[in-house]
């Protein structure tokens, strides 16, 4: 499996996600983690993304993020990025993430600039499973309190690459039955 998580500016305008036009906003970084069965990381990477629909950084995304908008005029668009990660995924098409939103910032950006993303590319919502198989609630919980009731160790939170490496140590610790996450025929493909 790979966890991904991704980063992403923000549009200015306030727009309802309901409306078919919504764009969650350009990507500006890329971390993902490939894991054994066990969740162990036996691979990382992570790539800074210049954005060019939503080029200047909001305020917000600056101090959430620590990105600056210097670090990303000097990286590539997606338009690049992404076909170099997509190499680096392989053949591994199932990945995990914290949410949901990840998908739809991935497929959004995608589509935006025009870059198609594998038939078999399929999104298990790694914080759904940990809130219902073991903490036994509904509702959301946010990955640093659930590194926290892991007791395991977070660093470097809303950098994509430590939040994909501390969802991997929260799986690790807890060791689910990963048949059944592995199992996109169980989970259902997005």
């Amino acid at each position: 499996m790979i966890i991904i998580d991704l980063e992403w500016n923000q549009s200015p305008v306030n727009a309802d996600e309901d409306d078919p036009d919504y764009f969650v906003g350009d990507i500006i970084e890329i971390g993902a983690v490939r894991t054994d069965a066990g969740f162990k990381v036996t691979d990382r990477y992570r790539s800074l993304v210049r954005p060019v629909e939503i080029p200047v950084l909001s305020a917000s995304v600056k101090k959430l993020t620590r990105i600056s908008q210097e670090e990303l005029r000097m990286q590539k668009p997606l338009s690049e990025i992404l076909p170099e990660f997509l190499e680096w995924c392989g053949g591994d098409m199932l990945f995990g993430e914290w949410g949901t939103s990840d998908e739809k910032a991935l497929r959004q950006n995608a589509d935006l600039y025009g870059i198609d993303l594998p038939e078999e590319m399929s999104f298990v919502d790694l914080q759904e499973k940990f809130d219902r198989d073991y903490l036994y609630e509904e509702q959301r919980c946010s990955l640093s309190r659930a590194v926290e009731i892991m007791g395991v160790r977070i660093k470097g939170a809303h950098d994509a690459l430590y939040d994909c490496i501390n969802t991997a140590l929260v799986f690790e610790k807890w060791r689910p039955d990963t048949l059944e996450i592995l199992n996109t025929s169980e989970e259902g493909q997005k």
